[in-house]
């Protein structure tokens, strides 16, 4: 009797245990995507192209939904900025520099995984018209130059390359015109100069495409930088949603990394098809499909795996000089952490 009710009980064990199993294996399966609130764009994104291209939609592989919010008054980088510290989107990506502005006011951010790099001056720079009197930097005294925001990329790249040239930003008139506009407002002479251009891209091929136009030397992200192969931007998160969803942070940078990757080995194999695919994701987005023609693919390299302490220095050095961080305010790893990195090795 005694044998009869220990099988009993290992019987019910088994079958306990196997629902268990079951059940689990459903939960896995069937898990609820965590959901991540981003800048929505008109732009086609990695995950959208990687999907197209290959038929993988890597954010179900990692159990991640991305939310897309419109964000009032454009999608520069200092406005995802203050989108990221309102708490109206969970990530945001943009230029270091407004990174490192935005922590040594306080701001408690963390960049997370390398964006894209700087482009040689082939394909970047301040753009001119050709029958501009403007030939070098120091003809730009007393000019209007076009930046798609303030305290951004253009903005501080303009400003480090004036210096550099023994000028200041109070010489010139900085303009505010979005991206898509600043060729149209350069060949109607509303301003002088462009300056969304100096870190390259599509709008920089696409203009210079269109002729009538020349590139002032020394006035690229690339040659600012001492023509040197840095990070122009990343992407980063609050240090409070970090502590709060680490294993989210974890898979949305694994779906970024294999998506641009996708893209990235897609490219090297058939631009055409790959430009081709972007522009048919950007018309049904509404966009101007017209700027695939210039799309050379993802501007990242697989060099730049990793954000390192050069790519965050070069704005830590040019603020201090500036008198907007004091000597020792703030380290590269104050901006920057590669733990969440799926490249990361410990």
């Amino acid at each position: 009797m005694k044998n009869k009710k220990i099988v009993v009980i290992a019987a019910i064990c088994l079958v306990f245990a196997g629902s268990w199993w079951l059940y689990s294996q459903s939960s896995r399966h069937t898990e609820r995507a965590f959901s991540i609130r981003v800048s929505d764009s008109s732009v086609p994104n990695n995950y959208e192209l990687a999907e197209k291209l290959t038929g993988r939609d890597v954010l179900k592989e990692e159990k991640v939904q991305l939310t897309p919010i419109t964000i009032q008054g454009g999608g520069g980088g200092t406005v995802t900025m203050q989108a990221l510290l309102a708490n109206n989107i969970d990530v945001a990506g943009g230029s270091i520099s407004i990174w490192v502005n935005a922590v040594s006011k306080g701001a408690k951010v963390k960049l997370l995984l390398p964006g894209s790099v700087t482009e040689v001056p082939e394909h970047s720079g301040l753009l001119v018209l050709e029958e501009s009197n403007i030939h070098t930097i120091k003809d730009l005294v007393g000019k209007r130059i076009a930046v798609n925001v303030l305290g951004a990329e253009a903005d501080f790249i303009v400003r480090t390359f004036l210096k550099q040239n023994g000028l200041t930003v109070n010489q010139v008139e900085l303009v505010v015109v979005p991206a898509e506009n600043q060729e149209q407002v350069l060949r109607s002479r509303q301003v002088d100069a462009i300056a969304w251009t100096t870190s390259g891209g599509t709008q920089f091929d696409r203009t210079v495409d269109h002729g009538g136009v020349r590139r002032i030397p020394g006035t690229s992200s690339f040659e600012t930088r001492g023509n040197l192969s840095l990070l122009t931007t990343s992407e980063g998160f609050l240090e409070k949603f970090i502590k709060e969803h680490p294993d989210a942070v974890r898979r949305y940078l694994r779906a970024v990394d294999k998506a641009r990757r996708i893209v990235w080995e897609e490219y090297q194999k058939n631009p055409d098809r790959v430009r081709q695919v972007y522009a048919e994701i950007t018309k049904a987005k509404g966009g101007n499909p017209e700027l695939a023609k210039y799309y050379r693919g993802v501007r990242w390299s697989p060099k730049n795996q990793l954000i390192t302490d050069n790519d965050i220095q070069f704005w830590i050095e040019k603020f201090t000089e500036d008198g907007i961080l004091k000597p020792g305010q703030v380290k590269p790893s104050d901006i920057y952490t590669n733990e969440f990195n799926p490249q990361y090795k410990k």
